[in-house]
């Protein structure tokens, strides 16, 4: 793996290792502006090792509207000087990434190359004239300017995902007949254009983040791709970041955890084989073998890390001085990507500290404590390994014989098997840490007053719901968990009926379904997957779909009997589907503190014990527990 930390030239720029932070939005600006927050989270992978930093894509036209921030005036400098001088000392190469984001807005004036909308839920872009193209590509020369007054190292334009530039090299969305459309040369004259006009306005590197492939009918492929590769090349870009997908094609570009790593490798590989500039490689690569067999390939020059930089931002030291079982793995779970699509603060579902940089201390304790924490899912594991690093003596109980609580059982699913890799790696820091482990071990009131501890935390998890529903008693009918644990013998022949089309229930549906077994999913509410961040989400419907799993929404279940499940349409008519086996996937109440009777202990309680959320919400209420023993 020692040619990840070879040096790597990008233009007239040497860097100290082929490892680049890719830029990913954060939505830690305000109203365009860097805050103290977006400076802190970029300082803190910078401390970690890395070659490069791209911050985040930054809109280059005043009159565009988005979360981003924003190089478009003067007024934003300030901001983006902090933060290449607080990324100065760390001998990391910093540049910043330009964008426009053309008909891929949320609010605000949506422009194209021509009236093609997004999807039949968004408004029609307004067709570019020549003249206005002429304005965008003269921002985007301005911004240029601004940046290198601001003191990055290099430069990158957003030129895919569907942004401006890629909308107009698509044949599926660009139906210009002026010198704009029509012909690859053609398509790409926006791009080539903007491209020279940065070159000619600023001696900086310049980097272009290109779709090998736009991944969705008549979009862009690969062959036009290498060929525009050529022309950007040739135009003077030092750099090309290879890609794909749009917003309509996300699990391409932010590929969840089903899709496995290094997906876009052989993009990267045929620009590579093309341009005689340095390629960068992004797809899940965080798999630091997998990150040098491309350079040793020749695939690509230089690695782009993302979420596996949001995880783990010490990730290239890590690599670099031989502890690779100490990096806190990217499950590509996507909540970061949810949480900002949203316009959401970033956070992460395995590292409480991102999105508070600017505040996260774990400070020895003033008074060392003896903490005993029951449950070892998300919450109760974070809880353990954050007091124990501030010097407290843990203990973590658990009644099943493995760690994990419900990342045991979400990691069962053939869609989330990612989640088994973080909670292993949970457990093996607790052991390093010297945490008391106690598995097979249920905890009740006399248990705790035994152990005598100081602090007592409950991270219990929450127990499934179970409506008052005829027959769902019976034997036939199972917790969806039991399923997912392989404890309910089902096979082909089998008909499963999954009561509830929450992500607990699609999983289930999912492997079932892959065991050969007949399955449907019964739903109150108008679609599955409520919970499920959405690439994820899309990605497992369609996967069920495709699979024949069949699901009947706004449908309520009246009765269970042992052959069958009667349930009711919305307008009162009565079905029946053949049931062999029932799963219950209706939703959860936390399991709280009643039956502990704890009085006289300082108790906390948290994740869902607390309240029924998700693993971003477990692990920092985990988090926060520990740092405020």
């Amino acid at each position: 793996m020692s040619v990840l930390f070879s040096p790597a030239r990008l233009g007239s720029l040497t860097l100290k290792n082929r490892l680049v932070m890719a830029p990913m939005g954060t939505c830690l600006d305000n109203g365009g502006h860097i805050t103290d927050d977006t400076v802190a989270y970029y300082e803190r992978r910078a401390r970690g090792g890395v070659g490069a930093i791209t911050v985040e894509g930054c809109l280059v036209s005043a009159d565009t509207v988005g979360p981003e921030p924003r190089i478009s005036g003067p007024e934003y400098l300030p901001g983006l000087r902090r933060v290449v001088d607080a990324l100065r000392p760390h001998d990391v190469t910093v540049g910043v990434q330009l964008m426009h984001p053309g008909r891929q807005v949320v609010d605000g004036p949506s422009v194209a190359p021509s009236p093609v909308p997004l999807n039949s839920f968004s408004p029609v872009p307004h067709e570019l004239t020549v003249p206005e193209i002429e304005v965008i590509v003269a921002d985007y020369a301005r911004a240029a300017v601004f940046a290198c007054e601001a003191g990055f190292d290099f430069l990158e334009v957003h030129g895919a995902h569907g942004y401006l530039p890629s909308n107009f090299l698509s044949p599926q969305h660009n139906h210009r007949t002026d010198g704009y459309g029509g012909c690859l040369q053609n398509r790409a004259r926006f791009a080539v254009e903007v491209a020279r006009a940065i070159v000619a306005a600023v001696d900086l590197p310049l980097v272009w983040r290109l779709n090998g492939t736009d991944a969705e009918p008549g979009g862009l492929m690969i062959d036009d791709a290498v060929a525009v590769a050529r022309m950007l090349a040739d135009a003077g870009v030092a750099s090309i970041s290879v890609t794909s997908g749009t917003w309509l094609t996300l699990q391409e570009t932010l590929a969840p955890m089903s899709v496995p790593r290094g997906h876009m490798r052989e993009l990267a590989a045929a620009v590579r084989e093309a341009v005689d500039v340095p390629v960068m490689a992004v797809g899940r690569l965080d798999d630091p073998v997998l990150a040098a067999e491309l350079v040793e390939n020749g695939e690509a020059d230089l690695i782009l890390l993302g979420r596996g930089l949001i995880a783990e931002p010490d990730w290239p030291v890590l690599v670099r001085t031989g502890r690779v079982d100490e990096i806190r793995p990217c499950i590509a779970c996507n909540a970061c990507v949810d949480l900002v699509g949203r316009g959401e603060r970033a956070r992460c579902s395995v590292n409480p500290e991102v999105g508070r940089e600017l505040t996260w201390s774990v400070t020895p304790a003033a008074h060392p404590r003896r903490v005993l924490v029951v449950g070892s899912g998300p919450a109760g594991l974070e809880t353990a390994r954050i007091a124990r690093l501030r010097g407290h003596d843990v203990s973590i109980w658990e009644r099943d014989p493995a760690l994990g609580g419900k990342l045991e059982v979400a990691g069962l699913a053939p869609s989330k098997h990612e989640v088994l890799r973080f909670k292993d790696f949970q457990a093996a820091r607790l052991a390093a840490l010297g945490v008391e482990v106690h598995t097979s071990s249920p905890v009740s009131a006399a248990t705790i007053r035994a152990e005598r501890p100081d602090v007592v935390v409950i991270a219990t998890g929450a127990d499934p719901l179970v409506p008052p529903i005829p027959g769902i008693d019976g034997p036939t009918v199972h917790d969806a968990q039991a399923l997912l644990r392989g404890e309910v013998p089902v096979g082909p022949g089998t008909r499963l009926v999954v009561v509830g089309g929450s992500a607990t229930g699609c999983e289930t549906a999912e492997l079932v379904r892959a065991q050969g077994a007949e399955v449907a999913i019964v739903e109150m509410r108008g679609s599955i997957g409520r919970g499920i961040e959405a690439i994820t989400r899309r990605q497992l419907v369609r996967a069920l779909k495709r699979d024949g799993v069949e699901v009947l929404t706004r449908a309520t279940v009246v009765s269970i009997s042992p052959e069958t499940v009667t349930w009711e349409d919305p307008d009162g008519a009565r079905h029946e589907l053949p049931a062999d086996v029932v799963a219950l996937a209706i939703g959860w109440r936390p399991t709280g503190t009643a039956d502990l009777a704890l009085d006289d202990i300082e108790v906390h309680v948290l994740g869902d014990a607390d309240t029924p959320a998700d693993f971003v919400r477990a692990i920092n209420s985990g988090a926060d527990a520990a740092l405020t023993l």
